[in-house]
């Protein structure tokens, strides 16, 4: 059941190209790949996938033609025209595929409520008497963990509309249809080997969604956002790195302004905002209208986040910033390589952890969490071990710590103690032992050179724990607020990792 000789290359490497990213962005979740041709005639019985089992059969899509033919129809755009008659007949051949596509949405939206997934489909491409699509499925679950907004389609004009991301993971995947539109255009003997670059794919996926951003802020300037926050992240001033704030609003009635510069400072002067934004802070935000700053303020308390037209770009460290919207993070770069947002500390993980180590109730569990989140809170880098020999191990490292009189833990403890370099010591019944403590422990090759000394520093003595068979549990705060675990378990859990295990599923074949 052929549409083309090289299908199975072309779903293969549009198949490899998904799944690399996904596990760039250390997203463990189900993906489905599989290719759908229409045909051309109108015929059912040539409706074919690739693969050919790929839980779909054509009977699935019988009414496909028919909401098609309804959907081209009613288009809007049927009466829109443009000034060049070639451009108009452009418009007009693309108004079939678009019907098209949204048949075939409809109906891959019926199935997903079934299967708990959710459906991306790529524009058709004519090819061999089929309209060719690309289907990308992922877990619903894990799809709608991402922050998202709820606009997708930005309308112009009732006969003008076009689609907006709503999240990174969105834009990430339309990417990867958009590339996967162009490899059908091209005239292929089935020798590609891959589809595209993934960082470049995960690159473009965030200019994508900030250009979204721009529209929701209604701004059409030419600014690339994403290259204009690297840029002021990167920057120095007088050595310290960029932390601050900046808003992207436009003339919004919900900021209140507490200074405004009588001569704005434009856009692409990098050093100059870089400079004021030394004096933004949790108070004040730099204001930005996507031409220049000309101000500083804070949103007020009645912005309505349904609005979706006030966005912040918040720098955390150098080389390091994040999309946030309604202090929901939509977008994380870090040395210009953008990531999906994480949550800072992931409770359900840490709980399976502390009860698989030690068998603590839920209470003190929770007492360990609250202490754990306001080493967060601090925005300042620590460490917390918890380990069943916490006593023993504040008697031996005492020449390297600060011991105390035993104390149980709480958020005031913790935010004061974490402040001292070196790791707080506490026993699994919430007691901290002492604080400021320099670990040991001996090389591990399951170090990481591109982590600090803190990190490694916990991954030696947490293996040295391990060959002593002492449960440990280390938590490394970093300065921007994330957590790192890692544990004595055989199975180890890093700062982006689910209890799921961390593979990329294929698809049944």
């Amino acid at each position: 059941m052929f549409m083309w000789r090289w299908q199975h290359v072309f779903q293969d490497i549009v198949e490899h190209l998904i799944k690399s990213i996904l596990q760039i962005l250390e997203l463990p979740t189900e993906s489905n790949i599989f290719v759908i041709g229409i045909p051309t005639t109108n015929e059912i019985d040539q409706l074919f996938f690739q693969p050919e089992d790929c839980e779909f059969v054509a009977n699935d899509f019988q009414q496909v033609f028919d909401l098609a033919k309804d959907n081209f129809d009613h288009d809007p755009e049927q009466f829109f025209f443009m000034g060049a008659a070639h451009l108009n007949q452009a418009h007009k051949d693309s108004l079939y595929p678009k019907a098209l596509r949204q048949a075939v949405q409809s109906i891959l939206k019926q199935h997903d409520l079934k299967q708990e997934r959710v459906s991306f489909c790529s524009f058709p491409i004519e090819k061999n008497e089929h309209w060719v699509m690309t289907v990308i499925q992922i877990n619903q679950q894990d799809f709608d963990r991402q922050y998202r907004l709820s606009q997708e389609i930005h309308e112009i004009h009732p006969m003008h509309k076009y689609r907006i991301d709503r999240c990174f993971l969105e834009a990430v995947i339309y990417r990867v249809l958009e590339e996967s539109e162009l490899e059908l255009q091209r005239a292929s003997a089935g020798n590609t080997s891959s589809l595209a670059n993934p960082e470049r794919v995960i690159e473009d996926a965030a200019s994508s969604l900030l250009r979204s951003i721009k529209v929701h802020v209604n701004q059409w300037n030419k600014i690339d956002l994403l290259s204009f926050a690297n840029a002021i992240a990167a920057e120095r001033y007088e050595g310290t790195i960029s932390k601050g704030r900046l808003i992207i609003c436009h003339n919004h009635s919900d900021i209140i302004v507490k200074v405004r510069l009588k001569v704005p400072i434009e856009i692409y002067n990098y050093r100059g905002i870089r400079k004021l934004l030394e004096i933004s802070g949790t108070q004040m935000a730099l204001l930005c209208d996507g031409e220049s700053v000309w101000g500083f303020g804070t949103p007020s308390d009645t912005y309505q986040p349904s609005l979706e037209n006030l966005f912040e770009i918040r720098f955390v460290e150098h080389h390091t910033w994040e999309l946030v919207h309604a202090e929901n993070i939509m977008l994380r770069v870090k040395y210009r390589q953008p990531r999906l947002p994480r949550p800072r500390f992931e409770r359900e993980i840490f709980h399976a952890q502390v009860h698989q180590l030690f068998q603590v109730n839920l209470t003190t569990a929770n007492i360990l969490v609250e202490a754990v989140e306001a080493a967060v809170e601090q925005r300042h880098g620590t460490m917390l071990v918890i380990t069943t020999e916490a006593a023993g191990e504040t008697q031996r490292l005492a020449s390297q710590s600060t011991p105390i009189e035993p104390v149980m833990i709480s958020r005031e403890i913790i935010s004061h103690v974490s402040s001292v370099d070196g790791a707080i010591l506490i026993s699994p019944d919430g007691i901290v032992h002492s604080f400021g403590v320099i670990l040991d422990g001996k090389a591990s090759e399951n170090g990481n050179s591109t982590r600090g000394a803190r990190f490694n520093s916990a991954i030696r003595y947490v293996d040295g724990e391990r060959s002593r068979q002492v449960n440990c549990l280390a938590l490394i705060v970093s300065e921007d607020g994330y957590v790192d675990l890692y544990s004595t378990l055989r199975q180890q859990i890093s700062r982006y990792r689910s209890k799921r295990q961390s593979t990329v599923h294929r698809p049944k074949q």
